[in-house]
């Protein structure tokens, strides 16, 4: 499980807090060796705080990608005990919303963008 505040530690340490860049999500899959492989890839493009479910949905979207600058800053705004809460991305599939855990960060440096792992 990963919160807020290591998503926040992750892109000041990956990327420096890169304004430039943009958040995407890549959803990776074990292959017959157990490594891990890229199925899909897509932007972020919006995100929402459930106070009651004590999480932050990343939403993917077609939109233009959420900005990391933008988006920390609004992260940062937090007060301290909302810094703990889940972070999932937020997705439909075939009809049904999907809210997948994220596994890991990354960063493409190439494409400019902060990537986030979901299985």
């Amino acid at each position: 499980m990963k919160v807020i505040i290591d998503l926040i530690e992750d892109i000041a340490d990956a990327i420096d807090n890169n304004e430039n860049f943009s958040l995407s999500v890549m959803s990776l899959k074990k292959d017959e060796n157990s490594q891990f492989q890229p199925v899909w890839q897509s932007d972020i493009s919006g995100f929402s705080l459930d106070e009651e479910q004590r999480k932050l949905f990343l939403f993917l979207g077609k939109t233009q990608a959420l900005k990391i600058g933008a988006f920390c800053d609004q992260l940062n705004a937090l007060e301290n005990k909302q810094m703990m809460y889940e972070v999932n991305i937020s997705y439909t599939k075939e009809d049904k919303r999907i809210d997948a855990p994220l596994i890991g960060f990354g960063e493409s440096l190439e494409d400019k963008k902060y990537l986030l792992f979901i299985k």
